[in-house]
């Protein structure tokens, strides 16, 4: 299970300095306060959010360097929350289920967004607190005292997101095989595209195992179709009573399953996605 990163220093963790903790703690106060602001509707920039801490923006550019940096401090945080929301779903179903982990996933990961439409558009659409998108490079990176330089490569929110997913695509194909499509039969420059995948994008393809290609196609495709269908209801593109009622999610979740060899298990599957749908609304009224 994926969970946030303890303050714990156990063996594997190196021992923070006073100073290193001081960091950490600072680096808390900016994302706590950061989403804050972005949950409230208010424009969360640097000088902003100096103000808010009661630092002056040199003092916190020590600490994010600028725009970029910041958005994607955010959206690790936020993704690591998303994830861990996700996980906690399907966990009840373990391993030896990853259809139902996939579906309690998806669910999951739909509830979350529609109640956290400002954070799933920072980290889902535009990618920035401005609007426009952006790209993260090492430079811009924020210098999280638990990042690179003292905790190792830590994944990144996107790729925690998609192993997650991809991992249980991988343990569903082992578990009961279905059709994947061979490299001759797709498009080719989808084969182009990920003949030159380096990163996040081959460690996912690894990660997919045999006929790896084919597998991506399921998992894009997958993913392509569940992250339009949740865009369309957060953004209330779609009637509210057919939002409310989860039905085009079902249609096209069902849809999504039956090429992973999950359809004839449906009405079972269906049942799961109600039942994480009704927890989490339990949780929300403090019944749970």
């Amino acid at each position: 299970m994926i969970q946030r990163e303890s303050r714990d220093e156990g063996p594997d963790r190196p021992v923070l300095t006073r100073r290193e903790r001081q960091r950490l703690a600072t680096f808390d106060e900016i994302v706590e306060l950061g989403r804050s602001m972005l949950r409230d509707g208010r424009e969360v920039t640097l000088r902003a959010l100096a103000t808010e801490m009661g630092l002056t923006p040199p003092a916190l550019y020590r600490y994010v360097k600028n725009p970029a940096a910041l958005n994607e401090l955010l959206s690790d945080a936020i993704f690591a929350d998303v994830v861990r929301e996700m996980v906690e779903a399907g966990e009840v179903y373990g391993d030896q289920d990853p259809a139902a982990q996939i579906v309690a996933a998806a669910t999951a990961f739909r509830d979350w967004a529609l109640d956290n439409k400002s954070e799933f558009q920072l980290v889902f659409v535009t990618n920035s607190l401005s609007g426009e998108r952006t790209i993260r490079t090492e430079a811009d990176s924020a210098t999280h005292p638990l990042s690179r330089g003292v905790s190792g490569n830590a994944a990144t929110g996107v790729e925690l997101f998609a192993d997650h997913f991809g991992g249980a695509l991988a343990r569903l194909a082992k578990q009961r095989p279905f059709p994947v499509p061979a490299p001759q039969d797709l498009d080719p420059e989808f084969v182009a595209v990920h003949s030159q995948a380096s990163g996040a994008q081959s460690e996912l393809a690894a990660l997919l195992g045999k006929n790896a290609l084919g597998m991506v196609w399921l998992f894009e495709f997958a993913w392509a179709q569940l992250f339009a269908i949740v865009t369309l209801e957060v953004y209330g593109h779609i009637r509210p009573q057919l939002i409310k009622s989860g039905v085009l999610f079902r249609a096209q979740m069902r849809e999504i399953g039956s090429r992973v060899g999950m359809g004839e298990d449906w009405d079972r599957l269906i049942g799961v996605s109600q039942a994480v749908a009704e927890r989490r609304a339990r949780q929300r009224a403090g019944i749970e």
